[in-house]
């Protein structure tokens, strides 16, 4: 049976790199051996997560690219093709919340940005890695949504509309690949200890009300997410597609 903690030989795309659970990631995928393609829109923090981890005894570069540009995902892909030998794991990670008004106010302009950044950018990922993913019989796929994707948060209607669609083209994904020995699943974190807790809206009124839905009662913490993500990206994860793995502290509708 093979082994959770051991990534040798594989190469990892994680986007959203720079910080929070995208570096906690980057980390703990490198820490089991995996060659690493930082990808993130802050060129300087992506460089410095891939030093550190360099510096830590891995394998990481990074690639600084805007999630919705249509030519990031396949820049990605060449990257880890060219400096690893292959692309094996895809983490959907890259993302941001919406502005807290009721949906009828929202503007079209900032609901399409919702939509790009928070799913679209995962589709073009997808669809990027998937080809060379079919054509070497295997791969794994895992794309961050949200509780607010599986509960709609109301004032992030766009956050969470985009989520839901994450968890929608997973299962998708989930069923097109199944026979192809390409795992594809999602993970739907609550509230996380990282960068979008520091994002304006995010004030301690908010916080508060949300940590009051979470039996655990504390918010999650960015290593926790990513061990999550280290299994469900490892080689012993092979009958479990398709999937939408909670992380809310027992806050989980479904």
């Amino acid at each position: 049976m093979p082994s959770t903690s051991d990534l040798r030989g594989q190469a990892a795309i994680v986007t959203g790199a720079a910080g929070g659970i995208g570096a906690a990631t980057a980390h703990k995928l490198a820490g089991r051996g995996a060659g690493i393609v930082c990808v993130d829109l802050d060129s300087d923090a992506a460089a410095e997560v891939a030093t550190s981890i360099v510096a830590a005894g891995g394998q990481a570069v990074s690639l600084a690219g805007d999630v919705t540009d249509p030519s990031l995902g396949l820049s990605a892909t060449v990257l880890a093709q060219e400096t690893f030998g292959s692309v094996d794991i895809l983490v959907n990670n890259a993302g941001m919340g919406s502005a807290m008004r009721p949906l009828w106010e929202v503007e079209l302009e900032e609901w399409r940005r919702d939509i790009d950044i928070n799913l679209t950018s995962q589709f073009m990922m997808c669809k990027a890695v998937v080809p060379s993913m079919i054509a070497s019989g295997y791969g794994r796929i895992l794309n961050v949504a949200s509780a607010a994707g599986m509960e709609g948060h109301a004032l992030s209607g766009g956050y969470s509309a985009a989520k839901a669609g994450v968890i929608a083209m997973t299962k998708v994904l989930g069923k097109e690949l199944a026979a192809q020995g390409v795992i594809v699943n999602a993970i739907a974190p609550a509230l996380i200890g990282s960068g979008m807790l520091q994002q304006a809206w995010f004030n301690d009124e908010v916080k508060e009300k949300l940590l009051g839905r979470i039996p655990m009662g504390r918010v999650g913490e960015p290593e926790e997410v990513a061990e999550m993500i280290a299994f469900l990206t490892s080689p012993a994860v092979s009958f479990s597609t398709g999937a939408v793995f909670d992380l809310s502290g027992g806050r989980a509708t479904y």
